[in-house]
């Protein structure tokens, strides 16, 4: 036998692995450097601190100021306003004054349109002027929770209008020439002016003035 047997033949070797080498761990990082350790006591002891509570309340005197404040705007504006109006054109004024009588106009009618006279009677009987002043137009109404029964309206103390029953809590009856006789029956010229009204009931038994010489009877 020779040195060659039993030795595994040297032609085609493997290359050896290198195995990788572990990394080396990195070093910690070093903590901060505090450059002025006692400003950062001071901080964390301020920090530590409960903030003060917030003044929530006004006083007296930022409420003062406070109104003087708007008082003093309030004039400010009116005067502009006031200066704004004089130093306007012709044009502006006269469709001013026309709104002005137009806002004076509506509120005339708005008066005469609401009641002229609350339930303050016994029998509480209500008297309503609406139309224009030059014809008014006059309705009598029953704002009592009571029926009335056997019911007279004596219009100038000469014409009458007579109603078997009037319903309680609004019911109503508008007084013209349609419902206005005089003693014998003879109807009311329909230009009748109407200075004098009288509303007499049976049940519940009562007699008021609602209209005297063309005034309101309150």
């Amino acid at each position: 036998m020779s040195e060659s047997d039993g030795q595994p033949p040297q032609g085609n070797k493997e290359p050896e692995l290198e195995l990788a080498r572990p990394a080396r761990p990195s070093a910690p990082p070093r903590p901060a450097s505090v450059s002025a350790p006692r400003l950062q006591a001071v901080q964390s002891a301020a920090r530590a601190q409960p903030l003060a509570p917030v003044e929530r309340g006004l006083s007296g005197a930022r409420l003062r100021e406070g109104a003087a404040d708007t008082l003093l705007n309030s004039f400010s504006i009116l005067g502009e306003v006031v200066e704004d109006f004089r130093n306007s054109d012709r044009f502006f004024k006269y469709k001013a004054m026309v709104i002005s009588l137009w806002l004076l106009l509506a509120i005339g009618s708005f008066g005469i349109a609401c009641p002229s006279t609350g339930p303050s009677n016994d029998i509480n009987a209500v008297l309503v002027v609406s139309g224009e002043a030059s014809a008014p137009i006059y309705m009598i109404k029953n704002e009592s929770s009571d029926v009335w029964k056997d019911v007279e309206i004596v219009v100038n103390g000469k014409y009458r209008s007579t109603m078997t029953q009037m319903e309680p809590e609004g019911g109503n009856t508008t007084l013209s020439s349609a419902v206005l006789f005089d003693d014998s029956g003879k109807r009311a010229p329909s230009t009748l002016p109407i200075s004098d009204i009288v509303v007499k009931v049976r049940d519940p038994e009562g007699e008021v003035a609602l209209l005297r010489d063309g005034a309101l009877v309150k």
